[in-house]
């Protein structure tokens, strides 16, 4: 009357309910999306032909709270439960139910190994932290887990797949590079220092007539300083800037303003249309000012008394071009062999932080920088 009861039950009202199509039995999304899933289409077949193994490791892994993906057969054929589901973004649901290798491309290089490992010895793969290259919100990016990849036996004592357990430590990574960061630009801001300062002593002594009028353009420059580095600050420390948009002209201004000389104003040339300078991109363009223009002052033009730095910038299509150009200091023989932590930082501002582009030109005259940043990310 019935077909084989490995297929078919009877409920309480009478009618043939399909068994398959109880498992996995629980809640939550994961579960619901294997349970309509046509899985005849899939290397796995049918879910009534699954081996004993691998219904066991689904029916574990759904409910766990930790994230969890298990890769089935040799085709490596994800299963994954709620927990996980974020972790790989726009790849669900897409993923559920398809050959590692379709929906993570991008890394495929990078997981292959791990996973065969597993397969072909039967041992687990651990390891804190691990850097993964994957593209899961539209961009790639490097994200980092905690992982634990194991061997689940198949009916006939071999390994049918890898049960990976892991932990996304993305954040605390990122937060913990930054500290570092931190912990290097204030050890680089204490050497630059007593530098800084000395240069400006020396504009100050240059221009005043007597010790008050030194005093007071010390205490007007220092108080600049100390109004640059406001701009910088927050980016490093990882917060917002200013709640008010300002503009390049501004950004400029302030960071230049503690190395005007009275007796000179000619030699800072500042030019440029109002261009709007986001929160977050006002930190990176001053830090890469303030760097630039503190070597400069330790080593560039504006060191010596005739020196003069000219900024000058501009938009053109849909990027922003700004040129800074000394000339009047000491001569360069060649370009710096090697670059400081200041001029990484500089760089890695402007490239990382805005997408843009820092070159330099050195000139027996002095240098000549380039910036170049795509509007879009200089208004953030």
């Amino acid at each position: 009357m019935f077909p084989d009861d490995k297929t078919c039950l009877l409920n309480a009202m009478g009618t043939v309910r399909n068994v398959e199509g109880d498992f996995p039995q629980g809640g939550g999304e994961a579960a619901a999306l294997m349970r309509s899933l046509d899985w005849s289409a899939t290397s796995l077949g049918p879910i009534a032909d699954w081996p004993a193994h691998l219904k066991s490791a689904v029916s574990l892994m759904l409910p766990a709270k930790a994230q969890i993906v298990l890769f089935w057969g040799p085709e490596f054929v994800a299963l994954y439960n709620d927990a996980y589901a974020p972790t790989i973004g726009q790849k669900h649901p897409t993923a559920l139910g398809r050959p590692a290798r379709e929906n993570w491309a991008e890394l495929w290089d990078d997981l292959e190994p791990l996973l065969t490992r597993v397969l072909d010895t039967g041992e687990t793969v651990f390891a804190k932290d691990r850097p993964f290259y994957i593209e899961r919100h539209g961009y790639p990016e490097t994200v980092y887990f905690d992982i634990s990849y194991s061997p689940i036996q198949d009916e006939f004592g071999g390994i049918g797949g890898v049960l990976c357990i892991v932990s996304e430590t993305t954040e605390r990574v990122v937060a913990q590079e930054r500290q570092r960061l931190l912990a290097r630009e204030a050890n680089h801001r204490v050497k630059n220092m007593f530098a800084v300062f000395h240069g400006i002593i020396n504009l100050s002594a240059r221009s005043a007539r007597t010790p008050q009028e030194m005093a007071q353009s010390l205490r007007g420059r220092l108080n600049a300083l100390m109004q640059a580095k406001d701009l910088i600050r927050p980016g490093i420390m990882g917060t917002e800037a200013h709640g008010e948009r300002t503009t390049v002209g501004d950004v400029v201004q302030t960071v230049l303003r503690p190395y005007e000389d009275d007796a000179s104003r000619e030699r800072i040339v500042l030019r440029g249309p109002n261009v709007p300078v986001g929160a977050m991109a006002v930190t990176s363009l001053a830090l890469a000012l303030h760097e630039t223009t503190t070597n400069a002052a330790k080593y560039g033009a504006l060191s010596e008394p005739t020196g003069s730095v000219s900024i000058t910038w501009e938009t053109h299509g849909g990027d922003f071009h700004l040129e800074w150009e000394e000339t009047g200091g000491p001569v360069i023989v060649a370009p710096p062999s090697a670059k400081g932590f200041g001029s990484v930082l500089a760089e890695r501002s402007i490239a990382d932080q805005l997408g843009g582009k820092v070159e330099h030109d050195w000139l027996p005259s002095g240098l000549r920088l380039r910036v170049s940043v795509p509007l879009d990310r200089l208004a953030v």
